[in-house]
């Protein structure tokens, strides 16, 4: 026999004489009468839950709103909402179970920025497949192009069919009536005609209210009793920009009482801003006034902050200095004699975010204040500054003014609002000068001891100038 011959026959024998093993397979130990282990719905809910949540949380209404938060770039904001709903769609295609489970977190916050989409909801909302998906709605954001607004009956839809709506932002983004002469549907339902679907349990409203009529009304916000955040605008485009707007009619009895309201954001006119100090507002201590046309001189501007004013700890004053004091100059106002400061009429505020485009104030040729309403005040803790994108000498000498100890004694932060102090601390400036400008902002910072922080609200210390190479002999009292 050759020793091939051999070898294959001792295997076979050795193949025949092996054991079977001790362990067989689980599929073979477990009976057919043995259920299969499955998770409760609630447990996959869960997992569901974490594997498409975001952060910061879209649907969070537990914190009062702040201007100090981030703000994020709308075409960033827009694809990190469209890489979620991918996430959401890609779950639903598991299997028919998991489509219904996940179904509710896919239509829980609703971006429209297509006249379309609008269209394409409503529709669905209408079918007997959809038809009970509104009820998981808790966000509606519609914030679209010029040109491509949404039809009113159409969101008038989505909105009767979202009972448990908690979110609700228009950004000018509502087709108007007088324009649609091709859509019968809109003769029936009007921009302004959508507050009266909104549910009244609502805890964010961002409202739009077109002036398609010379006489504008003021919805009725008071019956949004849960209301934490109102963003309120006036938008008016077949008026000239020259003509005085008159501001909405408001009825004597009509008592506006927003208990929990505690965020304000506005950039209404003068006139209707006077409005606003009739207001009931117990909670308010957020407030940001943007405008490009609004009258510091104007007796509503002193009416509002008399009422309002004691309960305010963070303002924002989105305006040009240079306009305020062109318009202190030339615009006929009453005499300043016994006129309140902002200071006396904010005395509890904490925190002040203004503009870096202040014009020298030739008042107070020594230095330059944070806005030319604010030279002082004593409980101030924090500055945020935006739109910083020069490093010349004269933003220099205003940053250096926030750190006047006489005028802001308790000052202990100065933020920059824009990406500016962000993209040095990561390294991505790629304009020495500007790297040098924040150079001397933060040792002039470092010399009063206030910390210098950047858009997330994250200190610069030395470190950071070390890691970019430059060369840091902190002085003993430096932060």
């Amino acid at each position: 026999m050759s020793s091939l011959g051999f070898v294959l026959r001792g295997a076979v024998q050795r193949k025949k004489q092996h054991k079977p093993s001790a362990f067989q397979p689980i599929e073979c130990l477990v009976t057919r009468t043995t259920p299969r282990p499955e998770l409760p719905p609630e447990l996959w809910m869960l997992v569901i839950r974490f594997a498409t949540c975001s952060y910061p949380d879209p649907l969070d209404t537990s914190r009062p709103v702040s201007f100090l938060d981030p703000p994020h770039v709308t075409q960033l904001r827009l694809a990190t909402y469209y890489a979620t709903m991918q996430q959401k769609l890609a779950l639903c295609r598991v299997s028919k179970q998991w489509n219904e489970w996940a179904t509710e977190f896919l239509y829980e916050f609703v971006w429209v920025n297509r006249a379309g989409h609008a269209r394409l909801l409503a529709r669905t909302l209408e079918t007997p497949e959809g038809k009970g998906h509104g009820r998981w709605i808790r966000r509606l954001h519609i914030q679209i192009t010029t040109l491509d607004k949404c039809n009113p009956s159409h969101l008038r839809t989505i909105l009767d069919a979202s009972p448990d709506l908690a979110i609700y932002s228009d950004h000018r983004s509502i087709r108007l009536t007088l324009f649609s002469v091709n859509s019968p549907l809109e003769e029936t339902c009007t921009p302004d005609d959508l507050f009266q679907s909104l549910p009244t349990n609502l805890r964010r409203l961002s409202w739009t209210s077109y002036e398609a009529s010379p006489t504008p009304t003021m919805p009725l916000f008071s019956v949004l009793h849960n209301l934490t955040f109102l963003e309120l605008h006036f938008h008016a485009p077949m008026r000239s920009s020259f003509a005085v707007s008159s501001p909405p009619l408001v009825s004597p009895t009509q008592m506006f009482n927003l208990p929990q309201l505690q965020t304000l954001k506005t950039s209404l006119c003068s006139n209707t801003f006077e409005l606003l100090s009739t207001w009931t507002l117990p909670s308010l201590c957020n407030l940001s006034l943007i405008s490009s046309d609004f009258s510091y001189s104007s007796p509503g501007f002193l009416a509002f902050f008399s009422a309002h004013g004691a309960k305010i700890n963070q303002l924002e004053l989105g305006h040009p200095s240079s306009n305020i004091l062109e318009e202190h100059y030339i615009t006929p106002t009453r005499p300043v004699i016994g006129r309140p400061s902002l200071a006396s009429l904010l005395p509890n505020m904490t925190e002040f975010i203004c503009s870096a485009n202040a014009e020298w104030n030739w008042e107070s040729p020594d230095w330059i204040a944070p806005h030319v309403l604010l030279p002082s005040h004593p409980r101030l803790q924090l500055i945020g500054v935006r739109d910083i994108g020069r490093g010349d000498w004269l933003l220099i000498e205003q940053m250096r003014s926030l750190l006047n100890r006489d005028a802001f004694p308790s000052l202990r932060y100065v933020r920059d609002m824009g990406p500016g102090l962000l993209k040095v601390r990561k390294g991505l400036e790629p304009d020495v000068g500007m790297m040098l400008f924040w150079r001397e902002v933060w040792d002039s910072c470092g010399g009063r001891g206030v910390w210098l922080e950047d858009l997330e609200g994250v200190n610069f210390v030395a470190r950071d100038w070390k890691r970019l190479g430059f060369d840091v002999p902190p002085p003993p009292d430096a932060v």
